[in-house]
């Protein structure tokens, strides 16, 4: 009886592995982009946020109306 884990993989079975390995090395980068992706977006978003609230807080004010003198 041969131990099959001590003996390396040919032919088509060997294929097979490789392309099981390359997969999860995609699914790995791909879940580590989306994380990259979304802390980005955060930041992008949270800039973008604090500079509209500085925008709004420099917009000048309306005159108070006055109102008619009861002469």
């Amino acid at each position: 009886m041969t131990n099959e884990k001590s003996t390396a993989l040919r032919g088509e079975a060997a294929w097979k592995a490789a392309k099981q390995d390359v997969a999860k090395r995609n699914e790995a980068a791909y879940a580590r982009g989306r994380k990259e992706r979304a802390a980005h977006d955060a930041a992008v978003r949270d800039r973008r946020v604090a500079a509209e609230r500085r925008e709004f807080a420099n917009l000048p004010r309306q005159p108070a109306a006055r109102r008619p003198a009861n002469d």
